[in-house]
Order: structure tokens, then sequence, then C-alpha cells
């Protein structure tokens, strides 16, 4: 078989395709009956497969010389709008088709086929690494849900059985274990708000009720709402806003959300009376916000992860804090929601850790 191109656009007629295909058969004994449609096969049923192509191209010619064989010659011509094919453009062509040339023999198809079937095979078994990966991660997140919930549930059991066993306590011990159970039915509340939380971000269910929002308010809004957390373990604080209003277009409530799990994140992995330092500036069209602390780092195992959901690496272990692992991973999607970016960096295991969070910057209203 040959391909070659009829014609030169100065000869003022279109070019035509034309291709060749040769055999060494018998040929054929009544050619211009195969023409005509007229042959039959030997089932009896007319042959009429070369009278049908003679419809599908311009031109159709066939050689059949009584000494055997057959050249077979199709003509198709190339609109006239088409751009004219000229020797350099053919051999670009030739160039291309050669780079995806099909194998010449049926060891070289085999050995194709065989590259084909072992470049999916590495593709299914990277793809059951991760699957296996995905399953591993969930069965760790049952385990921490598990374990999350026994712990409030237990207390909360153990304070109903008090009070029912002991009638006669005084008010100031029945007011104690209402405070215990008030905070442990508030645990309770924020694992399911958590857990609320990572299905419907995850899903993308979570609608942004974007307006206005000045960062440097938010921010001290935000370290407010979690004075308790850090009271807790007696870490210093320091705030630093920036000098000039800084604008961006934003769902205040998921914005504090973010600040408030940055906070919570470096206040549980940072060991009593830590330091956590909160600034905010601008760089260029970005309100950037960093959170930084002393704590207990990153290693570099889970730095990859550390804004996967249901993730807990080994900074959980060490630190002994509880949580569901669903913090993180909110943020970045929060933060992804908002047209931002997050980065987490550290220098490693004890070395602190430090968040940054960068959003646009938008025009301030009127």
């Amino acid at each position: 078989m040959a391909f070659a191109m009829d014609g030169l656009p100065a000869a003022g007629r279109r070019q035509r395709l034309v291709a060749l295909i040769a055999d060494r058969g018998p040929g054929f004994a009544d050619l211009p009956g195969v023409l005509a449609g007229r042959a039959s096969r030997r089932d009896g049923r007319a042959a009429m497969g070369i009278a049908g192509s003679t419809r599908l191209v311009d031109r159709l010619a066939i050689e059949a010389p009584a000494t055997g064989g057959t050249l077979v010659r199709l003509e198709m011509e190339l609109p006239a709008s088409a751009r004219a094919l000229d020797a350099e453009r053919l051999r670009q062509f030739a160039v291309t088709l050669a780079a995806d040339a099909k194998p010449e023999s049926a060891l070289d198809e085999v050995v194709q086929q065989n590259r084909e079937l072992l470049r999916i095979h590495q593709e299914l078994r990277d793809k059951q690494a991760e699957l296996e990966k995905a399953d591993t991660h969930k069965n760790q997140f049952l385990v921490t849900v598990a374990h999350e919930l026994r712990n409030p549930l237990s207390t909360l059991q153990m304070s109903l059985d008090i009070l029912r066993k002991h009638t006669g306590m005084s008010p100031a011990d029945v007011a104690r274990r209402h405070d215990v159970m008030h905070r442990q039915t508030r645990q309770l509340a924020k694992l399911v708000e958590d857990l609320l939380d990572a299905a419907q971000v995850s899903q993308g269910k979570v609608v942004l009720q974007k307006q206005p929002a000045e960062l440097n308010e938010l921010i001290s809004e935000a370290l407010e709402m979690n004075e308790g957390v850090i009271a807790a373990k007696e870490h210093r604080v320091t705030l630093q806003l920036c000098e000039v209003p800084l604008w961006v277009d934003a769902d205040p409530s998921r914005l504090k959300q973010v600040i408030c799990n940055l906070v919570q994140n470096s206040a549980r992995y940072t060991s009593p009376r830590g330091d956590i330092a909160v600034r905010v500036r601008r760089e260029e069209t970005l309100a950037v916000i960093e959170v930084r602390d002393n704590g207990i780092g990153i290693s570099a195992q889970d730095m990859p992860n550390i804004f996967g959901m249901f993730v807990q690496g080994d900074r959980t272990r060490e630190s002994n804090e509880g949580g569901l692992g669903v913090g993180l991973s909110l943020v970045r999607r929060l933060v992804q929601g908002h047209g931002g970016t997050v980065v987490a960096s550290s220098d490693g295991v004890n070395r602190g850790s430090q968040f940054t969070v960068s959003l646009p910057l938008a025009a301030a209203p009127p």
C-alpha cells in the first residue's frame, strides 16, 4: 500500500490524495462484472463490495492482468478550501506518522501490547495502593471517632450514676457534677459539628455567604472566641495586626472558623505555657495571616498529608491530644473556597510550626 499526492495548486486544479493497493493474488476473472456489481460470491449472493466502494471515492481504477495480481487506485479530491499540500508539509506529515508508526510485525505488536499491559498493571497497582491507604485512614478515623465519643459518654454515664446513687449530695457537689456534664455535652456537640462540617465541605455542600469583611477585626474576634482554649494551657499569645484596614470578600463566620481552627491547632500541639504568635500583613494584592507556635512541630513524614481529611500522624500520638483530624482539612477547603491558599511549614519535630493563609484583597466598601 502506498499514498501519494497528485496535482499541484499551480496547475489550476484541485489536489487529489491517491492510494495504491497491490497484491499478488489470483486477480479477477470478470473484472468488468466486479466493477458493475454483477459478480457473485460463493454463497450465490451478489458481490457488491468493490462496486459499492466506487461510490465512496472520486475515482476507483483496478488493474488485473491475466498473469495474476491486482492493483487498485483510489483517488479523493481535496476540498477547494483546503490548504495546499506542498513537499514541506508532506515531509512534516511523514515525520509525525513515523513517530506514531504501527508495529511492522506480529512480534513488534506483541511487544507493544506487552508494554501496554505492564503500564496498565502498574496503574492498577498504584490505584490499589491509594485505595488501601484510604481504607487505612478510614479505619483509623473510625477508631478515633469511637475513642472521642467514648470518653465524654463515659464521663456523662459516671456523673449520672453518681447523681442517681447519692441522692443526699450537697448542692455544691451536685453543681460540680452538672458542670462536668455540661462540659462533656459541649465536647460531644463539637465532635458532631466537626463531622457535619467535614461531610458538607468534602461534598461541596457548603455555600459561602460572602460580603466585604475587615480582616483585622475578624481575627481579633476569632482570638476572643479561643480565650478558653488558650487559658486552659496558659499559652502566651501575641497579636500583630496590620496598620491599615484589610478588606476581603469573605463569609465572616467561615473565615473566623479558619482562624479558630489554626489557633486551636497551635494550642493543642504546644506544651503548656507555650508561645503562639498571630500576625496579619499585606503583601501586594494579598492579605496574609500567619499563625506560628513553638510546639512539637511537624515531621517530614507527616508534612505531605498535614491537610488530609481524617489524617492523624505522629504529632497527634506524641501530644496525647484528642480530635478527629478534620480541622486542618476544613481550613484548606474553606480557604480555597475564598480563592486563597494555606501553607504549612516546620523546621522539624519539636521545632514549632507555622501556617500561612493568603487571601485576595477586595475593594473597601463605599
